[in-house]
C-alpha cells in the first residue's frame, strides 16, 4: 500500500487544486495595499476641496457684484450731456417734484430712461456693438433719433434715406396730372403776386445724393421708371410757367464727373454727410444760382470766385451712430475776407419762426434777399450769398405757410424759394399759400 504524503503548507480546494496558504496570504495583502493606494489617490482631503470651492465662489461673487455696482458707480453725472457717438442729448435726471409743485407721476419711467442713457460704460458698449456690426457684418447699428435712416451702399458708401426719400427714389410718390397742374398754378400765382410788388421770384431745387450718385444707393431698393416727383415738378414749371427755376441737377452731375488731380472734387462724398452735398457741390450750386440771378440787371451782384476762398483738403467723413467713421478728403471753402455780418439786432421774427439776418456794407447795393429754404442753403452757401446783398434774410422752409407774411414784413428785392429734394411735402404748403393770396 502506498502511503499518502503530507505537506503542511499545501491545501486543496473543492475542485482538487492545490495551493500554498502562504501564497494566498501574500497576494491578499498586496491587493489590499493597492486598493488603499487607489482609494487615497481618488479621494483627496475633503478639507482642501472645501477651501478651493469657497475661493471659487468668492471670486464669482466678487465679479458679479462688480458687474452690478461698477456701472452704477461710474454713471454719467453731467445732466443732459451730449453723446458724440450718438449725436444727441442724453436724458436728463428726472425730478420728483415738478416745477409747478406737482408730484411727477412718471418718475419711475423717467428714471428708467435716464438710467438707460447714462449708466456707466454705456458709451464703450455702444461703440463696441457698432464696431462689431460694421466691421464684421457690414451693417450699421441704430439707436436714437434718425440713426436708423443711414444705410451702406454696394461698396460701403454712406447713404441717408428717410421713408419719403425711399419713396422718392423708387418713384412711388408721383403726382397725378391734376396735382401737378395745381402745384404749378400755385407757383405761378406766387410769382405773379410778387411781380406786382416789384419783387423777383426764383425757385431753387436742390438734389439729394440718390439722384446724383444712384450707383452708391442700396441695391436692395428697386427703382421703377425714369421720372421722379421732382423731375415732374421741374419739367412742368419750366414748360408751363414763367417762374425762374434754378435747377442744380446739371452742375452737380458735371461736378461729379470732373477729374481733378488734387482730389476732393465730388459733389456728394462717399463717406461725408450723405444728407447734404459737399462744400464743392455747394459752391457749384451757388455759382448756378448767381448766374441765374444776374441777367437783366444794370448793376451786377458780386460773385465769389475760387480765388476768394482758402481751399484746402480736409477729412469731412461723417461720424455715424456708435462712432463709425471713414476718412473722406474733400475740399473746404473758407471766404478769405468776409464782409457780411450776422446782425441779431435786426431780427424781427414772426411768432414761432426762426430767422437769420446778415448785412453787408461793402455789397454795393441796398437790395434785400429773402430766402425761404433749408439746410442746403443755411449750412453751406448762406454766408456766400450774404456777400452779394445789402441785407440777406434766411427763414426756415417749414414756415412756408407764412410765405407772404415774410414778404410783407421785410419788403425784399428778391425772394428765393429753395427746396431739398426730400422736402416735397412743402409743395402742398405752397398750394395753400397761393390760395390765400389776395
Amino acid at each position: 500500500m502506498i502511503k499518502e504524503q503530507r505537506y503542511p503548507d499545501l491545501n486543496c480546494n473543492s475542485s482538487g487544486l492545490m495551493f500554498y496558504e502562504s501564497e494566498i496570504t501574500d497576494n491578499t495583502q498586496v491587493i489590499l495595499e493597492n486598493k488603499q493606494v487607489k482609494t487615497e489617490t481618488i479621494r483627496p482631503d475633503n478639507k482642501q476641496v472645501k477651501i478651493k470651492t469657497n475661493k471659487q465662489n468668492m471670486v464669482f461673487a466678487t465679479a458679479f457684484l462688480a458687474m452690478i455696482c461698477c456701472p452704477i458707480l461710474f454713471v454719467n453725472r453731467e445732466n443732459g450731456a451730449i453723446s458724440a457717438d450718438e449725436n444727441r442729448y442724453l436724458a436728463r435726471r428726472p425730478e420728483v417734484i415738478l416745477s409747478d409743485g406737482a408730484l411727477n407721476e412718471a418718475f419711475a419711467s423717467d428714471f428708467e430712461t435716464w438710467l438707460n442713457d447714462n449708466i456707466g460704460f454705456r458709451s464703450m458698449l455702444v461703440k463696441l456693438n457698432a464696431g462689431i456690426r460694421y466691421h464684421v457684418f457690414r451693417t450699421l447699428s441704430s439707436g436714437g433719433v434718425g440713426s436708423s435712416d443711414f444705410y451702406l451702399g454696394p461698396k460701403g458708401e454712406f447713404n441717408y434715406a428717410e421713408k419719403e426719400m425711399l419713396l422718392d427714389y423708387q418713384h412711388k410718390n408721383l403726382y397725378t396730372q391734376e396735382q401737378l397742374d395745381e402745384t404749378c398754378a400755385a407757383y405761378r400765382r406766387i410769382r405773379d403776386a410778387l411781380a406786382e410788388r416789384g419783387i423777383d421770384y426764383y425757385y431753387m431745387q436742390c438734389r439729394d445724393k440718390h439722384s446724383i450718385y444712384p450707383e452708391q444707393f442700396m441695391t436692395s431698393v428697386n427703382q421703377y421708371g425714369e421720372v421722379s416727383l421732382v423731375d415732374q415738378v421741374l419739367a412742368s414749371l419750366k414748360a408751363n410757367t414763367s417762374v425762374q427755376v434754378v435747377d442744380t441737377t446739371d452742375v452737380l452731375l458735371a461736378g461729379k464727373n470732373e477729374t481733378d488731380i488734387s482730389g476732393g472734387a465730388e459733389t456728394f462724398g462717399r463717406y461725408t454727410d450723405p444728407s447734404h452735398w459737399t462744400e464743392y457741390g455747394a459752391y457749384l450750386a451757388y455759382r448756378k444760382l448767381m448766374e441765374t440771378v444776374q441777367p437783366g440787371r444794370e448793376r451786377k451782384y458780386r460773385v465769389l470766385e475760387p480765388d476768394d476762398y482758402d481751399i484746402t483738403l480736409v477729412d469731412q467723413g461723417t461720424t455715424l451712430y456708435g462712432g463709425i467713421h471713414e476718412e473722406d478728403l474733400q475740399r473746404t471753402f473758407k471766404i478769405k475776407n468776409p464782409a457780411a455780418v450776422e446782425d441779431d439786432t435786426m431780427m424781427m421774427p414772426l411768432e414761432g419762426t426762426g430767422h437769420r439776418i446778415f448785412t453787408c456794407e461793402s455789397a454795393g447795393n441796398d437790395d434785400v434777399l429773402l430766402i425761404i429754404g433749408d439746410s442746403y442753403v443755411e449750412n453751406y452757401i448762406l454766408d456766400d450769398l450774404a456777400e452779394s446783398f445789402g441785407t440777406t434774410i434766411f427763414v426756415w422752409g417749414d414756415y412756408s405757410d407764412k410765405f407772404m407774411d415774410f414778404v410783407e414784413l421785410y419788403h425784399p428785392t428778391i425772394v428765393l424759394n429753395e427746396n431739398a429734394e426730400r422736402c416735397s411735402y412743402r409743395f402742398p404748403m405752397i398750394v395753400s399759400v397761393a390760395e390765400n393770396i389776395k
